[in-house]
């Protein structure tokens, strides 16, 4: 017959190898900051900005053809327009990044149809919480900011 370990020491043996797999389960999660990811090619082998960010280049290189910033977007960067989380328990629909044009809210993403590509010199999604400390609450889906020219 085999002899079963007291119960305090089933419980510590437990609860480490709990601690444990949890470790490695956050080990594995949290992104190597020594590490860049390669940014994604373009299909004549040219380097593309970040996916967070859209540079005047790449804008006058690929989006000359969009006649506004949010169809500019919708072909180059469609996960910015996507809805995000819950706003509330009171307001359970998801919410949408607001829009900045130089560090002043614009408005909502509809604004978009308001500027002309050839007018932005860079263009970035500011993900919630970085778009709140920035601007204050309000930014559970983000912000995207425009930075035009001149």
């Amino acid at each position: 017959m085999r002899s079963r370990l007291p119960y305090p020491m089933r419980c510590t043996v437990n609860a480490l190898s709990l601690a444990m797999l949890g470790c490695l389960g956050a080990c594995s999660i949290i992104p190597n900051p020594f590490s860049q990811t390669p940014s994604p090619v373009s299909h004549d082998g040219e380097q593309r900005t970040s996916r967070d960010e859209l540079l005047r280049e790449e804008i006058l290189r690929d989006g000359e053809a969009d006649p506004t910033a949010y169809e500019l977007i919708q072909r180059l960067r469609p996960n910015w327009l996507r809805a995000r989380g819950q706003v509330s328990l009171g307001s359970p629909e998801a919410s949408y990044a607001l829009v900045y044009m130089n560090d002043v809210l614009f408005g909502g993403l509809m604004t978009l149809h308001q500027i002309r590509p050839s007018q932005i010199q860079r263009m970035e999604f500011i993900r919630g919480i970085d778009a709140s400390i920035r601007w204050g609450t309000g930014h559970t889906a983000g912000a995207i900011s425009i930075l035009t020219g001149g």
